[in-house]
């Protein structure tokens, strides 16, 4: 059971600060937005550093126990995390708009639904990743890494890969590159 103070939370969060404007757009209007989201997600979070951004619209649910972020992690505006599974996001975090990272999925065993499967999403260090992305459960993306707009990730992305299409597949490593 959660505390009243964590429910009023999620009532201020999801009444107010999900609907409040994009930071970039909107000048100082913008920038009070992002921090007014920001102090209601540090104490929805299992974990915040002190530089973290929360963009216009995402949506986790009422799960906010199960995110954990690191220093400058963004998440991009409109970004949907579905399941009960754990996401951690590492440092330096881009991410572009309408992302979707699922955590949970139907479990069948022969032709009968039998229960869920939740798996955690970790996602590593200096990553970028572009809009409309989905991140499906279990799923591991490498430090500095790039995920391609659109991409639908089932697998894990190596350290320093590029990686687009759907399934997402490495299109380039980026490890010699200055």
């Amino acid at each position: 059971m959660q505390s009243p103070i964590k429910a009023l939370r999620y009532l201020l969060y999801y009444s107010i600060g999900f609907h409040l404007p994009m930071g970039d757009r909107w000048g100082f209007i913008g920038e009070v937005s992002s921090r007014i989201r920001n102090v209601l997600c540090r104490g929805l979070f299992l974990r915040t550093p002190s530089r973290f951004s929360v963009g216009k619209g995402v949506d986790f649910a009422y799960l906010g126990h199960l995110i954990q972020m690191d220093e400058h992690a963004n998440l991009g505006n409109y970004l949907k995390i579905k399941g009960n599974g754990r996401v951690e996001f590492g440092r330096h975090i881009a991410m572009g708009d309408d992302v979707t990272i699922i955590t949970q999925n139907h479990k069948y065993e022969e032709d009968h639904y039998d229960g869920f499967i939740v798996q955690d999403v970790i996602i590593g260090s200096n990553v970028w990743i572009g809009d409309r992305v989905i991140i499906l459960p279990g799923v591991k993306i490498g430090n500095h890494a790039i995920v391609g707009a659109g991409a639908v990730v089932t697998k894990d992305v190596p350290d320093y890969a590029v990686v687009g299409g759907n399934p997402a597949r490495v299109i380039k490593d980026r490890k010699g590159e200055a």
